[in-house]
């Protein structure tokens, strides 16, 4: 069936006459006569009975007008569906992201792209570089936020910003009083370490063994926001990137190494732009925002 005849037999039913119907869809009468004999020729029914002066559907006529009615609302639907994926108001996005960059500088960029494009369906998860950048090449996520992927996994890599990690100790801690932390501070501390898979236990361990002494506590735990609440409690002290947020005043402080730069670079990893749909393209530029107002506050000594 051809979907225009379609489309004028639904109008002619639901206005009431074939005139009001070639009105609304600015054909001449005549297209509209001629396309109803071609669709009825199609059907090899009649789908209009004269009943005096007018025509009225016949029993066909009244069936097909339903579907017809249900099929061509479906059709627009499915056409906005369409422009919706087109200009990224629509669509699905998965992504991933590190601790603390998702709850510290990216968590209100994604909340702006929500409000602002409602009918987009949006999971965000948090999770290690590793795990994130194994399942951007897997296909799993649509693209991820983490540290530089390894080279064999063959994903691009665009850095956002670089993170600087410190010392997180309570505001009463000796150190505290420091402006700054040498390596050597360190030694016969208990610190509180991320798991074995995260970049920052791999900078954090690399920083330790530049004491030369093992003569410090670890313990692994696999949160920040856990490792914070530890510190708070006074069990030891955490190495964590330095954001401002992650102090709590009169409470808790983060102070910078002055012997050693530990720093990271933090971005996003895609496998192939050309794949993504337009709203995962859109989140992606909007997060890129990180890197010009991270360029902009460069002189700055925190993030």
């Amino acid at each position: 069936m051809d979907l225009r005849a379609l489309t004028t037999f639904e109008a002619i039913l639901r206005l009431g006459s074939f005139q009001k119907a070639a009105e609304e869809l600015q054909f001449a009468p005549s297209t509209v006569t001629l396309q109803i004999q071609r669709l009825e020729a199609d059907l090899g029914v009649s789908l209009f009975v004269r009943d005096g002066k007018r025509m009225v559907a016949s029993e066909a006529g009244q069936w097909l007008y339903q579907e017809a009615s249900a099929l061509l609302k479906q059709i627009g639907s499915m056409r906005q569906t369409i422009s919706d994926f087109g200009t990224g108001d629509g669509g699905a996005v998965r992504f991933a992201a590190i601790e603390p960059i998702a709850s510290q500088t990216i968590a209100t960029i994604v909340a702006d792209f929500c409000k602002l494009r409602p009918q987009v369906q949006l999971s965000m998860e948090i999770s290690g570089s590793k795990s994130i950048a194994e399942r951007v090449r897997s296909g799993e996520l649509d693209f991820g936020i983490c540290a530089s992927p390894s080279v064999n996994l063959m994903l691009e890599f665009e850095p956002l910003i670089e993170e600087r990690l410190g010392v997180l100790m309570r505001a009463d801690h000796p150190m505290a009083n420091q402006a700054c932390i040498e390596v050597n501070d360190l030694v016969g501390l208990t610190i509180l370490l991320k798991e074995q898979t995260c970049i920052y236990r791999e900078i954090s361990e690399k920083i330790l063994c530049q004491t030369g002494q093992n003569s410090f506590f670890g313990i692994e735990v696999g949160s920040f926001s856990v490792i914070r609440q530890m510190v708070k409690a006074g069990l030891g002290i955490g190495i964590i990137p330095m954001y401002k947020d992650l102090e709590l005043e009169n409470t808790l402080v983060i102070r910078p190494f002055v012997d050693i730069d530990p720093t990271v670079s933090i971005g996003l990893v895609y496998k192939n732009s050309n794949i993504l749909g337009k709203a995962s393209l859109l989140l992606m530029n909007a997060l890129r925002e990180v890197k010009k107002q991270n360029d902009f506050h460069s002189g700055d000594s925190w993030l």
